[in-house]
Order: C-alpha cells, then structure tokens, then sequence
C-alpha cells in the first residue's frame, strides 16, 4: 500500500484564509511542482505553524495526503530571507519572481530545475543589491529552463528580429552564468530599460 505521507521542501507563495483557524498554502517544491497544503488552526496565536508560514518562506514540510488534499502534520522553517522584509523593493520583486516561477510550474509534476533556480535567485536578491538587474536575468533563465526561451537568431516577423548583436550577447550571458557573476556586470540606464523592455516582449512572445 502506498504511503499517504511524504515530506517535502517548498517555498510558500500564496497563504488564504480558510474558515476561523485555517491557511491554504500554496508552495512550490522540487518533487511534487506546485500543490496546495491545509494548514490546520495554523491561525491560531498558539499554533506550532506560527513563524513558520509567511509569504516566500522555505520550509520543509511533513504532509499528509487525504482524500481530498495535502495537510501538513509538521512544518519547520529553512529560510525566511529576513532582508526582504526591510526592503520593500527587494520584497515586491521577490514577489514577481515567485509568481513567475508559479506560472512556469506545473501541479504535482517533478521541476527541480524551476525549484533550485528560484532559491537561487532568492539568494542572489537577499545578498545583493542589483535587484533589478537579477530579476530580468530570472526571467531568461526561466524561459531558458522551461524549455520555451526563443532562438534569437531565428525570430522572424517579430519586434525581436532587429535585437543587435550587443544585447544578444547579453542576453545569452544572462542565460548561461551564475548570480555571482552576473552581479558584476554595469549597465546603463538605456541598457537596462532595453533589457527591461526585451525580457518582458519575451515572457509574451513565449506564452
């Protein structure tokens, strides 16, 4: 018979009020993709969720799966990325990035790469301060690991086929390098309203 528990890791993007006592959890994991987890009187003062469940948390969860949907039974925090909570521009876009990841996801299906990407750029946003900068290098990687980032030498009949050869350049280095390396680049002002503008025309070519 097949066990209806299993533990996992995840990283908490949406939290909604379920009757007087409850949450529903939406989380993103390495091995189930994105699932929705009840959280029994975790709104209670004395509950043993409480420093637990919070917007952009990773936890490791120990679930429960019913008939109906996933409880948790036990939840303990890995990171609450305490800068975000300081910086209201570090939060908003840790935000858009965990929504992006959500979109890209798919319900109950394996995606460690989508997974350790968003931890990755978490990590980069906590200790950094070129937010802006790691945002739009998030939305190329995504594309790049979903599976669905464009040919950029091969877009025809698209606002895309006059990019030049500098800002392909760029983008591909976005695509291929670590946060660490990433981080030491210097863009101006023009630049990074090209990128800016670029990366989100690609997020819309690509759905």
């Amino acid at each position: 018979m097949r066990s209806r528990s299993c533990e996992v890791n995840g990283v908490i993007i949406k939290l909604m009020e379920l009757g007087e006592k409850d949450y529903l959890v939406t989380i993103i994991t390495p091995t189930h993709g994105k699932i929705q987890v009840h959280a029994k009187g975790a709104r209670r003062i004395e509950s043993k969720f409480t420093g637990h469940l919070d917007l952009l948390n990773v936890c490791h969860f120990q679930l429960y799966k019913s008939p109906r949907n996933y409880i948790i039974t036990e939840c303990q925090l890995i990171q609450n990325y305490d800068h975000f909570r300081k910086n209201l521009d570090k939060f908003y876009i840790s935000n858009e990035v965990a929504k992006m990841a959500f979109r890209f996801t798919t319900e109950e299906e394996e995606n460690s790469a989508i997974y350790e990407l968003l931890i990755n750029t978490f990590l980069a946003l906590e200790n950094n301060e070129k937010e802006n900068l790691i945002l739009e290098a998030f939305k190329i990687k995504l594309l790049g690991l979903s599976g669905i980032m464009p040919d950029l030498h091969d877009i025809k009949d698209t606002e895309f086929m006059h990019i030049d050869i500098r800002l392909k350049k760029l983008l591909n280095f976005l695509l291929k390098n670590p946060y660490e390396d990433i981080i030491r680049l210097y863009l101006e002002k023009h630049d990074q309203n090209t990128l800016q503008k670029t990366t989100t025309g690609l997020l819309e070519y690509a759905a």
